[in-house]
């Protein structure tokens, strides 16, 4: 009963603070005033005048398209010459050479799309300035580009037969002043003051309480075993600016880590409050997206229907994880060897897991990051049970739609929105509609894009990663479980997720190369079919609705939306998962 009442504590306070935050937000795009007003319009302006940019211009969504392309290759450009060049440049006291081509390729890529995928180990490749100049700016201007690709797609449904979406550098700015940067402000104190590091200190050199031995195979023994060749009496603990990465990795759904196990540290996340506050920040802004855009559409129905699919699939996927790790496997049950209880410790499947946390809100945050596209973690997915590991797969590969990433994991849905309006309007003999505007095959090639996009450039990143023979020397084990630590990068980058099942070595020229193309055309795909989308519905006048029109605010509505995700997403993805998970599982069981 404890563990049903946190999840539900943690999801009624999710509600409880998206809702308010939904009318803050659809004000600070509009421009109206906000509390902050005073403080940030001034800043606001001046960003304005710096960039020559005019506020009260709206862009067509050729333009809006043409400037959110050009404004990510800059990113990526600027960011791939910091990762390769930071051996030279300052702010690094442990004196880290730059990355090989191949890693910076995919790091920039990574974090310029949103996605934060990390081949590397953050604390033992990265300097302070990389991780605070490179990846936290990349941080907070990639999900300020999903907002307002976001906004300019609202912006269409509501419009009647305007041709302008917005201005994207003006959305952009009012994401990051009025929404990102105060949120992380208050999330980032929050960590301080629980104590995680924000400083510029060198790394610190401290004494073990308990020294340890080495192998001679690198395994790590009690300093007194016999087979011990080495003994370690000291560790190295990581300093930096670490609290203001954390808070916008984790609002802004990024998930990429300053230390190689990131929230799973105790640096990154120290107590339960920032445990709480973390876990909450991974799905805040998707949810309250979602509330945004009911409140916008003039119909704050159509955005419950919304939540209420998006919020069906997230808690079936977070009860699916929660039992599979607390009953664990029959070899962990066997003879009492684990205990599997619940009374005055964490039972179940503990490795991997953090006791701090337990299966409970390791469970909690598994569900949470995969459904948000955010993918960090604070306990591993690779020790996951098989069943268990699965469900965050299939979260990731229904398209980001359960919530999803700010601003795309909406925009993700609203394309199956559209398919589900269609397909129901060809079953009864009607042309599509949608918030009383006719839907024509410009539209709906558009949605399409948007539906199989994720799914197919996972099982392309997929079957490319297992066609080259080197991958299996990538892998930390051998049969399914294996496949599905290939399957899980693939699906994880291809889901703009970025967790990994941390047993797979992805640090290789080719599966560098591979994957950040797999994450760039996960982006950038579906970003320009949103526009093309927005700019097509903007230029098409509304209907009045009338007796034969579907609802698309009821429980049938909610009913076909989701089945229609899942037709899409878990049953292409089926296939590859009974090759790893399922496999894994039957073999675990029979």
């Amino acid at each position: 009963m404890d563990e049903l009442l946190e999840y539900g504590v943690y999801l009624a306070l999710l509600v409880a603070l998206a809702l308010p935050l939904s009318a803050y937000l659809n004000r600070a795009m509009a421009g109206e005033r906000t509390v902050l007003s005073r403080v940030l319009v001034p800043v606001e302006n001046l960003i304005y005048r710096g960039i020559h940019v005019d506020k009260r211009e709206s862009m067509g969504w050729k333009t809006y398209l043409i400037n959110a392309l050009a404004f990510s290759a800059v990113s990526l450009v600027g960011l791939f010459a910091l990762l390769m060049l930071q051996g030279v440049l300052p702010g690094n006291p442990e004196g880290l050479p730059g990355l090989s081509w191949d890693l910076a390729f995919n790091t920039a890529v990574s974090f310029v799309t949103n996605t934060n995928w990390q081949a590397y180990s953050g604390e033992a490749a990265l300097s302070y300035l990389s991780q605070a100049l490179g990846l936290t700016v990349q941080n907070f201007v990639t999900p300020a580009v999903g907002l307002a690709v976001l906004f300019a797609l609202f912006r269409g449904l509501v419009s009647e037969g305007e041709r302008g979406l917005g201005n994207f550098f003006v959305d952009v700015t009012r994401a990051l002043l009025f929404v990102l940067l105060p949120l992380s402000l208050v999330v980032a104190l929050a960590d301080v003051w629980q104590g995680s590091p924000q400083n510029l200190a060198p790394y610190e050199e401290v004494q073990l309480l308990e020294p340890v031995g080495v192998t001679a195979e690198g395994d790590v023994v009690a300093a007194d075993d016999p087979a011990a060749v080495d003994t370690i009496d000291q560790a190295v603990v990581p300093l930096g600016p670490q609290a203001s990465q954390v808070a916008i990795k984790q609002l802004g759904t990024n998930g990429g880590g300053y230390n190689g196990v990131n929230s799973a540290s105790a640096l990154e996340n120290p107590t339960p409050l920032t445990n709480l506050i973390q876990c909450l920040s991974l799905l805040l802004l998707p949810v309250t997206c979602v509330f945004s855009f009911g409140r916008f559409v003039a119909g704050r129905r159509q955005g419950r229907a919304l939540f209420a699919a998006m919020f069906i699939l997230l808690v079936a996927g977070l009860v699916a994880i929660a039992v599979a790790e607390q009953l664990g496997t029959p070899q962990l049950a066997a003879d009492g060897q684990v205990y599997m209880g619940l009374d005055g410790q964490s039972g179940g499947n503990m490795e991997g897991k953090e006791t701090r946390f337990g299966v409970t809100d390791s469970s909690l945050w598994a569900a949470f990051t995969t459904a948000a596209s955010n993918g960090a973690v604070n306990a591993m997915h690779d020790s996951f049970t098989p069943l268990g590991g699965m469900v965050p797969m299939i979260l990731m590969a229904l398209g980001e739609v359960v919530f999803g990433g700010v601003g795309c994991g909406l925009y993700g849905m609203i394309g199956f929105v559209l398919l589900t309006v269609f397909i129901a309007g060809l079953m009864v003999g009607r042309t599509p509609e949608y918030l009383g505007k006719k839907l024509g095959p410009k539209e709906m090639r558009m949605a399409a894009v948007l539906c199989v996009t994720t799914p197919l450039l996972i099982l392309i990143g997929g079957t490319a990663l297992c066609l080259d023979p080197a991958t299996a020397a990538s892998v930390n084990n051998a049969g399914p479980h294996g496949f599905s630590e290939v399957l899980y990068a693939a699906v994880s980058t291809g889901g703009n997720n970025g967790s990994a099942f941390a047993g797979f070595n992805a640090n290789t020229p080719y599966i560098n190369v591979v994957l950040a193309l797999e994450m760039l055309a996960n982006r950038f795909i579906p970003l320009a079919a949103v526009c093309v989308l927005a700019g097509s519905l903007c230029a098409r006048p509304k209907v009045a609705v009338g007796a034969g029109t579907l609802s698309t605010s009821n429980a049938l509505f909610v009913f076909l939306l989701i089945l229609m995700v899942l037709l899409v997403g878990a049953l292409t993805m089926f296939p590859a998962l009974a090759l790893g998970p399922v496999a894994e599982h039957l073999m675990m069981v029979l």
